[in-house]
């Protein structure tokens, strides 16, 4: 189960696509991720195809039809990350890779649910246009009172965020976490979700201030 949260959880992704590129005997191996030179890019597998456009200092982790990443090759503890069709976590107390019953996934139905999780604190819903896909914006951490932690946590509160059964992917919010979410609906039918991410809350406001103009200069294809 490949399991995403605070506590370092996000190094999974970028260890797993990592693990098959080991250098020769006599190669030196890597100092860091690959990093994109500045410019330009269209995602090879993500649907719908997103065009962005990084500074220097920035990688892609992942490209695969429902999972999109771009991180500071300095640290994993922040990033961006894309979903295309999340499912909405079950808020079991085992917090199992399954989804949670009787909800909707369309930007409203995961505004509306994520707002009323109790162990959430979620800003007031905005408005937003990402890419040309329209949709709600919300910021969320975890609220101050709460203590229910899952068994991936490393001891850290966490609540269960989003679920993709066919990838086994678990979006967890634990410990310091802040995120931006911008839920987003696709036209013809389906959602994709954008995350500006600091797994580490300090630094999110240097997150915040690097990630905003590439979200900015996202723009959705025809899926």
């Amino acid at each position: 189960m490949t399991t995403l949260a605070a506590a370092g959880m996000s190094l999974v992704l970028a260890a797993a696509l990592l693990a098959g590129c080991q250098a020769a005997a006599a190669t030196p191996a890597p100092s860091g991720p690959p990093a994109l030179p500045a410019g330009t890019y269209t995602s090879r597998a993500f649907q719908p195809p997103v065009t962005f456009t990084v500074p220097d200092g920035w990688w892609n982790p992942s490209d695969t039809a429902p999972f999109f990443a771009l991180q500071p090759t300095a640290t994993s503890a922040t990033g961006i990350y894309l979903f295309r069709d999340p499912e909405p976590a079950s808020q079991d107390p085992a917090c199992p890779d399954s989804a949670e019953p009787g909800v909707g996934t369309t930007s409203v139905a995961l505004a509306t649910w994520i707002r009323g999780l109790p162990g959430l604190s979620v800003s007031a819903p905005r408005i937003v246009t990402v890419g040309g896909l329209r949709g709600t914006e919300i910021d969320v951490a975890i609220a101050p009172e709460w203590t229910a932690s899952c068994p991936y946590s490393s001891g850290l509160a966490a609540v269960p965020l989003f679920v993709d059964s066919d990838s086994d992917l678990i979006w967890t919010v634990a410990g310091s976490e802040r995120l931006r979410l911008s839920l987003l609906d696709v036209p013809g039918g389906g959602t994709v979700v954008v995350d500006i991410d600091a797994f580490d809350g300090s630094l999110w406001d240097q997150i915040l201030a690097a990630a905003t103009p590439i979200v900015r200069s996202f723009v959705f294809g025809a899926p």
